[in-house]
């Protein structure tokens, strides 16, 4: 649990959170503007008239960058390059072959199914169906990106989440976009989201702390700004994740290793008994599974 409840807001400086169903992606409103993790497909449009109100008349030179390939920050990505057929795609070198692979493409489409299932009279007439995303600018540790304008952004690989997971910083502005390599804070709690690897989760929170950034652009929440409030942000994520790598092996213990246990006992405990969730319930058990099988395999079970 975190001691502080922090509070996000949908706009700092130049960078504006686009909000829909938990899902925002981010804004970079600017000479060359950019577009970070527009998420589920059937959100497309949204994004698109944001964007057409935000940035109208500078898309022709749109940048769409991606901190990872989950279905849920790259999912639109398709139905906006149908609308701006100039704007290029950044992300990982990594991300960049996952987002080419028949079997990630196909995750990805059913994973966008529920949402496009329940936005079907509000879709009527759209294209929002995922396909293959070529990346034209493939990012990796240490890359300055410049932007019209004189600006720039920094390129920081903070594997953890996923292994393709990039963040971005702006050191004009000293905002930082990590996508889930900090975790998502929900109410007085912190998930921990190392689906990939908990050491490598717990570093790349380390890493993104010595950067003192000004304000933290967050998955599936908002931004959280002030240097001293990001720290105790950071701080307190990385004590959640210990906190939960604990409790998952104390329940591996418990069911004797039985992983799809532990996993049915968690998503009673934390997600069937609440009404409200930032995930819908079977990437939340797909996440979930990943978290334990982590910690199963550090056990050496």
């Amino acid at each position: 649990m975190t001691e502080t409840l922090f509070t996000f807001i949908d706009s700092y400086q130049n960078f504006i959170r686009v909000w829909k169903d938990h899902v925002p992606a981010y804004i970079y409103d600017h000479e060359q503007p950019v577009m970070f993790d527009p998420g589920v497909s059937a959100f497309g449009p949204l994004y698109y008239r944001k964007l057409l109100e935000t940035v109208s008349g500078r898309t022709d030179n749109l940048f769409l960058l991606l901190t990872h390939s989950h279905f849920d920050h790259c999912g639109a990505v398709p139905y906006l390059l149908r609308k701006f057929p100039d704007a290029k795609v950044g992300a990982s070198i990594k991300a960049a072959e996952v987002l080419q692979k028949q079997s990630a493409i196909a995750l990805i489409r059913r994973l966008n199914a529920e949402y496009e299932k329940e936005m079907a009279e509000e879709l009527k007439g759209e294209d929002t169906s995922f396909s293959a995303i070529t990346v034209d600018l493939q990012l990796k540790e240490g890359d300055k990106v410049e932007v019209q304008g004189g600006k720039s952004f920094q390129v920081f690989e903070t594997p953890g989440h996923t292994r393709d997971c990039l963040s971005y910083f702006f050191p004009d502005s000293g905002v930082l976009l990590a996508g889930e390599a900090t975790g998502v804070p929900e109410g007085d709690f912190i998930h921990s989201a190392f689906l990939a690897s908990y050491e490598d989760y717990v570093t790349s929170i380390e890493k993104l702390r010595t950067l003192n950034a000004e304000a933290l652009c967050i998955a599936h929440v908002g931004i959280l700004t002030g240097r001293e409030n990001v720290q105790v942000y950071l701080s307190q994520s990385l004590q959640a994740t210990k906190e939960y790598r604990e409790k998952i092996e104390r329940y591996l213990e418990k069911f004797q290793g039985d992983r799809e246990k532990v996993v049915e006992t968690i998503t009673a405990e934390e997600y069937d008994l609440t009404p409200d969730h930032i995930i819908k319930r079977t990437p939340f058990m797909i996440n979930l599974q990943a978290k334990v099988n982590v910690v199963y395999k550090l056990l050496g079970t």
